[in-house]
């Protein structure tokens, strides 16, 4: 309320706003009409996720915070998104009303309700009446929409938003499945997709599965988890090594969520983006820590070095992960689905408690922080010594090296002076110097790594894992990296051949970054693996001081197994 206070004031004297629109003033006295009907009408649109995402936008812009970008909506049409907030609120309240808006991407978007489509009238403003005697409208021009009587079904020219179903006898959830709302993605503004039906079927049958998931859960209460799902909004972004979700306190209660692959990996994404929204509520009532955005650290679930506010984040996400693979682990009867979530059991305790330790190490907390980080680390600690089959259990400790090694080779940067005298030493023939270089943190963009995948399918169709082997170039990979001959020999367990493929990538090109984290992986045991392990990002850097303007460079395994026989 403040900030839509706030955004009225500042409309109010800007000289972009209202343009051919009423003044936001009479957008607010409609909102003021309404809550005196129904306060009830009006709070649902406050609380409604993508009014957040609206307001911290539409806030910044007014007052100047960050570039104009060339596909911009005006100004007076992304603050007359006020308008539409109020004429949802005065149809939800049932009071007549007489209202103009803007037309956007063909249309109205009438927030927590649905979407006016004007077939392409052109428009820029549109006129929205509700009559008792003459019934509810959306008009522009000579064309008419009626609005149903009932705003959550189809009609000629409404698409209502629709809603995803949970069903469960104790634990019902059901968010909408916002697929039209400019503001749905929190992360850039986005014209109406509606889905088709099939895809709409197969979001509802991911979803009603996942949520059978959820709901029994022991670990994890289900009832919070659907407290915080007020909105699940379909995204295509690419993701790396996992299936992309999102969520942001300024659109409390939405989720962006790729489209789902298996019930399991979508109960887990549901809790995790629950815990971020929980939290996130928790940090708006009390402070937990104090500062926390100064220095950055390793996240073990995150490519980039993260801040200890966002690494408290990531601990409390990956802690509700943990449980609900833990509890899930527990009820599978299929062989494979066991060996999944045993992998991602391991895998996900291993991240939490690293990335507490860290916490525990640098963060300084309040009274309050201090307990909630305990509460964190006495869940935990019973989950740590818990047995894992030795399969999943290595496939998971692989993965969590293969992490912290590429976030050193692509993030840690030797100093060039002593890398310099290191380059020097090994041209002269002598040993290396007894110190390493010291490092110093400069962020960078990561190139992404197939393993992750490949350890998945593996785990989850051993079958089709074994195809993709065998034909790499005739399987419809559905990771977002193609793998390399010596990614699908690590993943199968052959070392040996990976350890070949590795060195002959370095030797094609010496900067592929996941080709050196990949023979670090598989080198075995002796000063060579050592040095590849400590301190891979000064290996990598001497071999690049040691290459020549058309590349080159000495055998990897060579420079290793010299910095690792240093004293």
């Amino acid at each position: 309320m403040l900030l839509l206070r706030a955004l009225t004031e500042l409309a109010s004297t800007h000289p972009q706003v209202p343009g051919p629109l009423p003044a936001p003033r009479e957008a607010w006295q409609l909102l003021i009409r309404a809550e005196r009907r129904s306060p009830s009408s009006v709070a649902r649109l406050l609380l409604h996720p993508q009014a957040g995402a609206w307001l911290s936008r539409c806030l910044r812009r007014l007052r100047g915070v960050g570039e104009e970008t060339a596909d911009e909506v005006p100004l007076w049409l992304e603050t007359g998104y006020l308008h539409t907030m109020a004429a949802s609120a005065a149809l939800l309240a049932g009071i007549d009303f007489r209202i103009s808006v803007g037309v956007r991407d063909g249309g109205v978007m009438l927030p927590a309700l649905g979407f006016a489509d004007l077939a392409g009238h052109d428009s820029p403003v549109a006129e929205i009446v509700a009559d008792r005697a003459a019934g509810r409208a959306v008009r522009a021009g000579p064309h008419t929409v009626p609005l149903p009587s009932d705003l959550t079904r189809d009609a000629e020219g409404w698409h209502p938003l629709r809603r995803l179903h949970g069903r469960h006898p104790d634990h019902p959830c059901s968010p909408y499945l916002d697929d039209l709302d400019p503001y749905r993605d929190f992360l850039r503004p986005t014209a109406p997709t509606r889905l088709s039906a099939p895809e709409l079927r197969r979001w509802q049958e991911h979803f009603d599965s996942a949520w059978a998931l959820v709901a029994r859960q022991s670990h994890v209460d289900p009832a919070g988890v659907a407290g915080c799902l007020v909105s699940v909004v379909p995204v295509r972004y690419p993701a790396r090594a996992e299936p992309f979700s999102a969520s942001s306190p300024e659109a409390c209660g939405c989720v962006l969520l790729n489209p789902p692959t298996d019930p399991a990996t979508l109960a887990a994404s549901l809790i995790h983006e629950a815990q971020h929204i929980k939290l996130s509520a928790l940090l708006d009532l009390v402070p937990l820590m104090h500062g926390g955005m100064e220095e950055n650290h390793y996240a073990p679930w995150r490519a980039d070095p993260r801040p200890l506010r966002g690494l408290l984040h990531g601990v409390y996400a990956f802690l509700g992960v943990t449980a609900f693979w833990e509890a899930h682990r527990q009820v599978v009867v299929d062989e494979r689905a066991q060996a999944v979530s045993d992998f991602e059991f391991a895998l996900r305790r291993a991240q939490t408690s690293h990335g507490l330790r860290t916490l525990r190490t640098h963060a300084e907390l309040t009274a309050l922080g201090d307990r909630f980080v305990r509460g964190i680390q006495d869940r935990l600690a019973a989950w740590l010594t818990e047995p894992v089959p030795e399969a999943p259990l290595r496939a998971a400790e692989g993965l969590n090296l293969d992490h912290r090694l590429l976030y050193r080779l692509h993030h840690l940067r030797p100093d060039p002076e002593r890398t310099e005298q290191w380059a020097k030493a090994w041209r002269l023939g002598r040993p290396a110097p007894d110190a390493l270089p010291a490092t110093v943190l400069r962020a960078c963009r990561t190139a992404a790594s197939a393993r992750p995948a490949l350890i998945r399918l593996r785990l989850r169709d051993p079958e089709d894992f074994a195809l993709l082997r065998k034909n790499p170039d005739q399987h419809p990979f559905d990771g977002k990296v193609a793998p390399l001959r010596a990614d699908l020999d690590w993943a199968a367990g052959d070392t040996a051949a990976a350890l070949s493929g590795y060195r002959d990538r370095l030797a094609e090109r010496p900067d592929d970054l996941s080709a050196w984290s990949g023979l670090a992986l598989t080198l075995p045991a002796g000063p060579a693996g050592d040095a590849l392990l400590g301190c891979p990002e000064v290996v990598l850097a001497v071999h690049r001081a040691l290459r020549g303007p058309a590349g080159g460079g000495p055998d990897p395994v060579a420079l290793a197994r010299w910095i690792g026989t240093r004293r």
